[in-house]
């Protein structure tokens, strides 16, 4: 009897403290006399008031704003704006491909990826698209609290056809994928990439990741760089391979992510309804116009045609006229991409050693404000625009709320900025310096408040 008098009493208490709980008011912060970016319009609002509860922007008024039981930070007319998205990175690529491939395993990447994550989020990024590597499980611990970073939108490991740009095996292993017997490589071991070829395969590997929990797929349409044995010309996965990715991903309700380059395969993305389109540096006009026409996104990380790209110290010297002829090339892509009204999202993309990809991603936001033509488009790029497209993942999306913008009834993903980005971009970290940099991560020392869904990371103010 005691037992159960005592099973009912805990019961009881429990009982009453979650009721409790249900009822306990949102917390409340309230951003006085800031000037607002609000991820949309090239312009300010100056002395405005922004009500944050709980995790949504509930007032963004001229007027003052109540502040009962809220924290106050006093701007003191700093620039309030929206957390900066990263289209396109790889977060668990957090060493260079041969160190990885040869030299890690799944625990070392791992951990690894909690300084990257951290460091994302100290930088602004309030969410990140990662595009290739097995991010689940940093996604989940950040989510729930246990590490430290940004909104994490996991791929799961990127989809190649054999000879693809995910098929990192060497030479002298097996001829044959793992389906026919042959060895997996470290890549695909760790989860990284998938190779599959054929309709069958791509829809197991598609429905794989969307089981371990992927807000978009990831598809290798095209050859790349930063593999040896596809040809960047080449055009990759079948129409019909490509379509059946394409619906057994909105089955889920979401959306195919395709790295290409060129137009053929381009437009064979298009035919089959994949919505971005990564890098696509060397696409026509034409390819561009019906880009726009469908609604398509182009996410490019722009080094990838910068002329500082073959300053690499990691660059062999037989490639150095290749990159720096391509980028004099393509030195008007950011141009022609705006002139035919193409939605453009901020991409880092940089994979190796964790203090390099933070120098890459502080340059790559000053070097797009070279190619497009001023901040504002770049802001946008990283704000209302990028939020746009991740609100394609619909019920797979981790954020339940509209990003990228300063609104009334968006998630409360905020910066407090010593400065303007519109006039000047190294207010969040934006610099001409890529590897001449310093070599160790140092805070941003502008970015005096960070919030992520309505809890605040970083307070410099306080």
């Amino acid at each position: 009897m005691r037992t159960l008098c005592g099973l009912l009493s805990l019961v009881l208490v429990t009982l009453t403290g979650a009721a409790m709980a249900e009822e306990a008011p949102p917390s409340r912060v309230l951003f006085r006399n800031v000037n607002v970016f609000n991820g949309v319009d090239a312009k300010l609002m100056t002395n405005h008031h922004v009500l944050v509860e709980g995790n949504r922007i509930v007032t963004v008024s001229a007027n003052p704003i109540g502040s009962e039981g809220a924290e106050i930070i006093d701007g003191a007319g700093r620039t309030l704006m929206p957390g900066l998205i990263d289209g396109h990175a790889h977060v668990m690529i957090n060493a260079h491909f041969d160190t990885v491939e040869k030299d890690m395993d799944l625990g070392d990447i791992s951990i690894r990826s909690i300084r990257v994550a951290e460091r994302f989020l100290m930088d602004g990024f309030t969410s990140v698209r990662d595009m290739g590597g097995p991010a689940f499980a940093l996604a989940r611990n950040i989510d729930n609290g246990r590490i430290i970073g940004p909104r994490i939108y996991p791929s799961g490991g990127f989809i190649s056809q054999t000879s693809g740009h995910g098929d990192f095996r060497d030479r002298a292993d097996p001829g044959f994928s793992q389906h026919d017997g042959g060895d997996l490589s470290n890549f695909e071991r760790m989860g990284i990439g998938n190779v599959a070829n054929g309709v069958p395969e791509v829809l197991k590997a598609v429905r794989l990741n969307l089981r371990n929990g992927a807000t978009q797929i990831k598809i290798m349409a095209g050859g790349g760089g930063s593999s040896r044995f596809d040809p960047i010309d080449t055009t990759q996965f079948s129409t019909e391979e490509v379509c059946a990715a394409v619906e057994a991903a909105a089955d889920w309700g979401t959306y195919v992510a395709a790295h290409v380059f060129t137009d053929r395969a381009v437009n064979r993305l298009l035919d089959c309804g994949v919505k971005t389109m990564e890098h696509g540096f060397f696409i026509s006009e034409e390819t561009m116009k019906r880009l726009a026409k469908e609604g398509a996104f182009v996410v490019p990380q722009m080094w990838g045609i910068s002329p500082d790209l073959a300053r690499n110290p990691l660059m062999p010297a037989a490639k150095i006229p290749m990159v720096k002829a391509l980028g004099e090339q393509y030195a008007d892509f950011g141009e022609k991409l705006l002139k035919h009204d193409v939605k453009v999202v901020f991409a880092s993309d940089y994979v190796g050693v964790p203090e390099d990809a933070e120098r890459a991603r502080r340059y790559e936001i000053w070097w797009r404000t070279q190619k497009f033509g001023g901040n504002f488009e770049v802001l946008k790029q990283l704000t209302s625009t990028a939020g746009e497209m991740l609100a394609l993942s619909g019920p797979r999306n981790p954020a339940k709320g509209k990003l990228g913008v300063v609104e009334e009834g968006a998630l409360a993903d905020l910066l407090l900025i010593d400065g303007n980005p519109l006039e000047d971009i190294s207010v969040i970290g934006g610099t001409e310096q890529w590897f001449d940099a310093d070599p160790e991560y140092r805070p941003i020392d502008t970015l005096v408040v960070i919030m992520k869904d309505g809890v605040i990371y970083k307070n410099t103010l306080r």
